[in-house]
């Protein structure tokens, strides 16, 4: 096995931090404290760019061909530049919308990755989209990038979690002889990793020296989507195995817009209801509620996993699946009780 790439992808992300953190400094790229926003000092916000630079060395050395991620390549340079103008100076949310449309759009015609079916979630009928593919997918791909944006809520969170979901998406792509995507992901996961460095708190360590910003979180929503369609159309992982192992962001996400268009409130209206904000304000460390999720995204993604190696109904997952949003939605719903009768 040639660990060259992943040195190369992990080495180049650390030196992009170290070389760009002064510099966000001097150009104002930088998130300040605010009432939303608790961390301590202004905190470059370059980790995203350094991630996809890291990615993109990582990438250049792999002894595969990258034409049928050219596209995927393609759409990540929209992203990860439209993510630093967000960061830089905060972008109308049309303009978001317009970029990861685009990059839904480039996944699709481009790249050819779509969704085409959700499997079997009748028993002994498949789920077959039809004309509704386009449409879709393209919700798919805004889902899962504001999703993975929307956990982005304290030091080391997301990119945590997005690391133990690509780690899913190794064994599974490894498991089905997709070699090409195991490694393009193995790469990714030493770039993200990298950036933990710098972001993750730790004893010694008391707030995050970078964050990865928009930036970071709209190139790892999209490769995660790219990947969870590609996957699971193109091989014999199913859908909802897909669905299991993006539970927690895909719970949590669905809440909060369900709880938004209930108020009558924007769905892009910032709140506190997220799962990690509660459990900071009923006075959990941020430590304490990594692991805390890590455990919870474990335990789904671990069912997933377990419902396709021991071959079990993909109805059943797909019933599972939704009594589990029910249960989470009602476990959030007793915490925001507590914190808000708390204040």
């Amino acid at each position: 096995m040639n660990i060259l790439p992943y040195l190369i992808a992990f080495s180049t992300t650390v030196l992009c931090i170290l070389l760009l953190k002064s510099l966000a400094v001097r150009i104002g790229l930088v998130d300040a404290p605010s009432e939303r926003k608790q961390h301590e000092g202004r905190v470059p916000v370059i980790g995203g760019l350094a991630i996809f630079l890291g990615f993109l060395s990582g990438l250049l050395t792999l002894p595969i061909s990258l034409q049928p991620y050219r596209s995927f390549i393609a759409a990540s340079v929209l992203l990860v530049f439209t993510g630093l103008l967000d960061d830089f100076q905060e972008l109308s949310p049309r303009a978001r919308f317009l970029a990861q449309l685009l990059a839904a759009l480039l996944m699709v015609f481009w790249g050819g990755v779509a969704l085409h079916h959700f499997g079997a979630l009748i028993p002994h009928h498949r789920f077959i989209l039809g004309h509704w593919s386009l449409f879709v997918t393209v919700i798919a791909v805004l889902g899962t990038i504001n999703a993975v944006n929307m956990m982005d809520g304290i030091d080391g969170l997301a990119g945590t979690l997005v690391l133990m979901q690509l780690l899913c998406l190794v064994i599974l792509a490894w498991h089905t002889q997709q070699t090409s995507a195991a490694v393009i992901l193995s790469v990714l996961m030493a770039s993200l990793s990298a950036f933990l460095c710098f972001n993750l708190r730790s004893p010694f360590v008391r707030c995050a020296q970078v964050f990865m910003g928009d930036a970071g979180s709209m190139l790892l929503g999209f490769a995660l989507v790219w990947f969870l369609i590609d996957l699971s159309q193109t091989t014999t992982i199913t859908p909802v195995t897909m669905l299991w192992i993006m539970a927690l962001p895909l719970f949590d996400t669905t809440r909060i817009i369900i709880h938004r268009f209930w108020q009558g409130r924007s769905v892009c209206a910032p709140d506190r209801r997220h799962l990690h904000y509660l459990f900071l304000d009923l006075g959990f460390s941020v430590q304490q509620i990594i692991g805390l999720m890590v455990m919870i995204d474990l335990c789904f993604s671990a069912v997933g996993l377990m419902g396709y190696y021991l071959k079990i109904s993909e109805y059943i997952l797909f019933v599972g699946f939704f009594f589990s949003f029910i249960m989470y939605s009602w476990f959030v719903h007793r915490l925001c009780y507590r914190v808000y009768s708390m204040t």
